[in-house]
């Protein structure tokens, strides 16, 4: 079997923390002539048996795989946090997942790295494991941005704030969110904004507010860079509760309005990449009045396209 150089967490977002433990694993893999792996969580393990009352997922599974293998990584090995993986003792773990099923002959960590049975296996015990068998053990810091560390709990807390230009910044990348298309109230198309109502993953997590977006088919690459946004459309993006029309509702919705639509979007699956937050969702007095909003937030993201 092939040597392998590995890593493994969560990567909820891949944030720029896990992009610089990414970078090392890589480099090290080169060096080798060896593989380099991944092995992620789909879901955070401190989750796994106390789910939360909100969504919190950064990034599903499958977007974290596409993000890891863009970022280098030859091999993405997903983890199940279930009953069996939360009993596996850490050195057991180690042994038969890390050296025997994937021949790890180095590992890239976080200084918080835990894995195994009730996250026994922190740092100073995983040095000591690695001396044992001959795995060698990197340990990258943390990255931090205006004094705050990058974590992917700070980025959900930006993002429950609507704060899409915080959460971009600790990314490295803009949030996006991806969803197929749904039949709604068309109640934008009355407005004379006719909206595509995206169906989201339900642990996925909608930023509320109304933003400037670009929107993307969602089989094209998640934008890590600009370049990777020149194919798509620009549009306004409501995420809350439509409190003008539906006042006592509290399940988020998105909807987008594409400055170029197409014929038609029912079924299709779409990207919405938020660039920057208008302002918060607010209940209006008329549909008139919230008519009369909305053209000025066109307005706004109009102008912030031409800058």
């Amino acid at each position: 079997m092939r040597s392998s150089v590995l890593t493994l967490g969560t990567f909820d977002g891949v944030h720029r923390g896990h992009q610089r433990i990414l970078k090392k694993v890589v480099e090290r893999a080169k060096a080798r002539g060896a593989r380099s792996i991944a092995l992620a969580f789909g879901m955070p393990p401190k989750l796994g048996h106390n789910p939360s009352a909100k969504p919190v997922l950064l990034t599903p599974l499958s977007d974290k795989t596409q993000l890891l293998k863009r970022l280098g990584i030859d091999e993405v090995q997903a983890l199940v946090f279930d009953k069996k993986t939360a009993s596996t003792p850490p050195e057991t773990f180690f042994t038969r997942r890390i050296l025997q099923r994937c021949g790890a002959r180095e590992m890239v960590v976080g200084p918080r790295v835990a894995f195994g049975r009730r996250r026994a296996g922190k740092l100073p015990f995983l040095m000591t494991l690695g001396k044992r068998h001959g795995v060698r053990i990197h340990v990258v810091s943390g990255v931090k941005i205006m004094g705050k560390p990058v974590s992917s709990s700070g980025i959900r807390d930006l993002l429950y704030q609507g704060d899409v230009a915080g959460a971009g910044r600790h990314l490295g990348y803009p949030y996006s969110i991806a969803g197929k298309v749904v039949h709604g109230s068309r109640r934008g198309h009355k407005l004379g904004y006719p909206t595509a109502n995206i169906a989201v993953d339900t642990h996925a997590i909608l930023p509320p507010g109304v933003f400037w977006v670009n929107v993307l088919p969602a089989n094209k690459p998640i934008p890590l860079k600009s370049s990777d946004l020149r194919p798509a459309t620009h549009g306004l993006c409501n995420v809350g509760t439509r409190p003008t029309f539906t006042p006592k509702a509290k399940k988020l919705t998105c909807e987008v309005f594409l400055f170029k639509r197409p014929s038609s979007l029912y079924g299709r699956a779409l990207r919405v990449v938020f660039r920057r937050r208008i302002r918060s969702e607010k209940r209006f007095k008329s549909s008139g009045a919230l008519k009369r909003q909305i053209a000025r937030d066109f307005r706004t993201a109009l102008r912030w396209t031409r800058s």
